[in-house]
């Protein structure tokens, strides 16, 4: 469960960083147009798939209830490095990444 914690942060800040402000902050350039496209796109497809995996590992009817606390949890991660370390946010990506696809190979971390 907390590989797919690991991949709504992504998702959700992919989905962030659609947004002109935001990418703004954390990159110090505004995307252009198809960039914005592109990254809110792949935020979308990577909420589509944790909630796939965790339709997968729970089942649907208590897949779907873990999946709403995933991204209630990963929603508030993102505000709060949005709001504290905009700068910070590629890098937490990026280790969120590497960590969550350690979890993921781990049998026994699902």
């Amino acid at each position: 469960m907390l590989s797919l914690l690991g991949f709504s942060y992504i998702a959700f800040s992919l989905l962030a960083l659609a947004m002109f402000s935001h990418h703004r902050e954390a990159l110090g350039f505004a995307p252009s147009d198809k960039r914005s496209r592109v990254l809110s796109i792949t935020g979308w497809f990577g909420l589509a798939l944790t909630y796939w995996g965790c339709t997968l590992l729970q089942g649907f009817a208590y897949g779907s209830i873990i999946y709403f606390g995933l991204l209630a949890v990963a929603g508030l991660l993102v505000v709060i490095t949005l709001s504290y370390r905009a700068q910070f946010m590629p890098y937490a990506m990026g280790l969120s990444a590497i960590v969550s696809t350690i979890l993921l190979l781990i049998p026994s971390a699902l």
